[in-house]
């Protein structure tokens, strides 16, 4: 559904990964090569990333450091947001395929609520038709493209939620850390066990993952 052709009645939050930070781990070992279209960045256990979406996060990654820096970005740093900005679109699809093994749905409404409690379009307090119009030619995209992405987002996050839901510490755990490293408390340790297990979570899947990474996107 376009919410933008609808009088943009809703509006969406920011969640998008290579917008942001990702998750974890290194850029690992891919296959590299010429894909069968230039319009593919990534194919992914057969689904594909399309080559303007990596484009659109790569350019807004590059612009978030020169943003934060007087200093000229080295080509050193810009092969490193190249290869973040893939690997982060490697992780969310793999984790966007296994939400859809374990069939968590968004419906419509689910989508619309997490865009209306948003204050990033509103102006007054009040959705902003112009403000969200803005922001997708910044980012070069269409709603409908940006709405698909988002809506993805969300089942996204629905999925990590739900792995690690069953993520629990231990009285005789937190103390042994806590021997361990007195300065650590409970919600710091709980944060990095939630990570380390996310992270061996995902190791797994993408080392029985298929993954061709067209090697012209890195050049």
């Amino acid at each position: 559904m376009d919410f933008l052709r609808r009088h943009m009645q809703v509006i969406f939050i920011i969640t998008i990964i290579g917008f942001f930070a990702g998750i974890f781990v290194g850029f690992g070992s891919y296959l590299f090569g010429n894909t069968a279209s230039l319009d593919t960045a990534i194919n992914i256990n057969g689904n594909k990333v399309s080559a303007k979406l990596y484009n659109t996060l790569y350019a807004n990654m590059l612009n978030q450091l020169q943003s934060v820096s007087t200093a000229a970005v080295t080509q050193e740093q810009i092969s490193q947001i190249k290869s973040r900005t893939v690997e982060s679109l490697i992780q969310d699809e793999i984790f966007y395929q296994q939400s859809l093994k374990y069939k968590i749905i968004v419906s419509d409404t689910e989508l619309q609520n997490n865009i209306v409690n948003s204050p990033m379009f509103a102006e007054n307090n009040m959705f902003s038709p112009r403000a969200y119009s803005n922001f997708l030619r910044s980012i070069n995209m269409a709603a409908n493209e940006y709405e698909t992405l988002l809506k993805k987002q969300i089942a996204i996050q629905k999925f990590k939620t739900l792995l690690i839901s069953s993520v629990k510490i231990t009285k005789s755990e937190y103390d042994l850390i806590a021997q361990l490293n007195p300065n650590i408390d409970v919600n710091t340790y709980a944060q990095y066990k939630v990570n380390r297990i996310l992270n061996e979570w995902y190791l797994n899947i993408l080392r029985t993952s298929k993954v061709n990474v067209n090697e012209e996107i890195l050049k």
